[in-house]
């Protein structure tokens, strides 16, 4: 199974800064999963400034994450569990979307997540395995 998705973060009261530490954690963390390209959306409002380091505003919260064969969709939706838990209840979200088809996941228990993300994935043909 391949299959992209956009991915979008976000944590309750968090500044630009902070978005774009947790932005850097989940991307390394998916770049070193095994099935998933990981690659930063180019930012809507243009490069950074000459001298400057920090992600454009469109680059702390977006990635596009290619989900190739049978293991890698496990291993990303076991990677944003991973991160939601780490936030505070309520405090962190996950927005997926797969050609225009949006899904957001924040205040919902495990089982509630993974019900949401199984009619969302069957809508676009796609079969968690693990």
């Amino acid at each position: 199974m391949n299959a992209s998705l956009r991915l979008s973060l976000d944590e309750v009261g968090a500044d630009r800064a902070r978005l774009e530490v947790l932005h850097r954690q989940l991307r390394d963390e998916l770049w070193h999963a095994d099935a998933l390209e990981v690659a930063v959306l180019p930012a809507e409002s243009g490069a950074a400034p000459d001298g400057t380091r920090a992600l454009g505003p469109a680059e702390i919260g977006a990635l596009t994450v290619a989900v190739l064969g049978s293991g890698g969709l496990p291993t990303l939706l076991a990677s944003l569990r991973g991160w939601l838990r780490r936030g505070a209840p309520s405090e962190r979200s996950v927005r997926l979307e797969i050609d225009g088809d949006v899904i957001v996941l924040e205040d919902a228990d495990d089982l509630e997540r993974h019900q949401l993300l199984q009619v969302f994935l069957d809508r676009h043909g796609i079969q968690v395995s693990a």
